[in-house]
């Protein structure tokens, strides 16, 4: 039965009746399938099932994997350069910091009309005649965007502060971040419409290693690296740049010091394995930390990995017990342990009373102490800690 391929080790709760036709589904397409719940999963505000890896042969038929429209959404993190003045200036006037952050919304929504970014930016890897007749390939222009786009608005972005201490704790430093959640939203829906439309023709490890798949997880990163880097502009802070090689015209983009996919699809070659992560992200690839969007007034969590010189740690545990890490927090319906937050004057709306994101007011789980002893047994060792950034001020849709 399909049902016995749902691994519930990792599941705080039970699966709610829907969930669990839902898991059945996608496990009756693939006979070689397996879903890995995580302590998280519940349905979105999209009534979309959130909250697990989903596990086929590399050979299986490509439309078995349940891609989400939101495929290689995630969050990225860059530390700023400026000293605790510029923290301190910041966060003593909350008015205009609210300004600038519908400011900046209000440029980006204006910046992304008919500049979104589709599947046809793909970059033309096509081969082109040389003058003596023979093939030339086109290696200067192989990766570079067909077309010009604009990232779209984010899930979130804003501007953090924390106190960082070293695995060994003996200094501590106030430090700023800003943090951009989210992706390129009809990229992503072209995607899926195509795996829908040709997934039956691929196999799981041609959709995986595809040229469509590698592009929309490169875009989607250098579109939350372009909002950092626009956002530290319109704040006057300073973060770390580079110019994006990849873009149709040159245009800068923030260097990211973490980088976490809420949303991934991944080959593992010596496994023979395809694996689709949906709310969680893979503990066995190199990583920097593993970013977790809280509820905007709570700012996010950055879980350190493995310890290592310098950075907040790297790959931990094995695909054996574990191999993921939940990085939501949902918003809840049911009982037990949840918290309630509301907006702040550090949280900025473009579109207040949207769908979009946590609803000011709605329940959200609260990661307490069954939560953290269950990463534990995910292979998350408590002793690396985490770091909690807290919001100066945050922007959403």
């Amino acid at each position: 039965m399909a049902a016995a391929r749902i691994v519930r080790d990792f599941a705080l709760h039970p699966l709610s009746g829907d969930e669990e036709a839902t898991c059945v589904s996608m496990l009756e397409r693939e006979a070689s399938s397996r879903l890995l719940v995580m302590p998280t999963h519940h349905v979105d505000e999209f009534g979309d099932l959130t909250g697990f890896r989903f596990d086929c042969d590399a050979s299986a038929v490509g439309s078995c994997l349940p891609v989400s429209r939101r495929m290689f959404f995630g969050h990225t993190l860059a530390e700023c350069l400026d000293g605790e003045d510029s923290i301190l200036r910041l966060m003593s006037d909350a008015a205009e910091n609210r300004g600038r952050m519908a400011r900046f919304l209000s440029g980006v929504e204006r910046g992304c009309a008919g500049r979104s970014a589709l599947l046809d930016c793909v970059p033309d890897n096509s081969d082109a005649l040389s003058g003596s007749g023979g093939l030339l390939q086109g290696t200067d222009l192989r990766t570079v965007d067909c077309k010009v786009w604009s990232p779209e608005v984010p899930a979130s972005i804003g501007v953090y502060h924390a106190y960082l201490r070293g695995y060994n704790r003996d200094v501590r430093a106030h430090k700023m971040f800003i943090a951009c959640s989210g992706g390129l939203e009809k990229a992503s829906d072209e995607f899926c419409n195509l795996l829908i439309d040709v997934g039956k023709k691929w196999t799981a490890q041609e959709v995986a290693v595809s040229e469509e798949a590698w592009w929309l997880r490169r875009a989607c990163y250098r579109g939350r690296c372009r909002l950092i880097k626009s956002l530290a502009d319109a704040f006057g802070v300073r973060v770390q740049g580079i110019q994006d090689i990849q873009a149709h015209e040159p245009v800068g983009m923030a260097i990211s010091c973490t980088d976490t996919l809420e949303h991934d699809l991944y080959h593992h070659a010596g496994s023979g394995v395809v694996s689709v992560f949906n709310g969680c992200a893979d503990t066995t690839r190199p990583f920097n930390g593993l970013l977790t969007r809280m509820h905007p007034l709570e700012g996010a969590w950055l879980f350190r990995g493995a310890s290592r010189s310098g950075g907040f740690g790297s790959t931990f545990g094995s695909r054996k017990v574990c191999g993921a890490f939940p990085v939501t927090q949902p918003a809840v319906q049911r009982g037990g342990s949840v918290v309630v937050p509301t907006d702040a004057d550090s949280v900025v709306r473009l579109r207040p009373g949207s769908v979009v994101g946590k609803k000011p007011g709605q329940a959200v789980m609260c990661f307490d102490e069954a939560y953290f002893r269950t990463l534990e047994r995910m292979q998350w060792n408590r002793d690396n800690g985490f770091v909690e950034l807290m919001p100066i001020i945050v922007g959403m849709p």
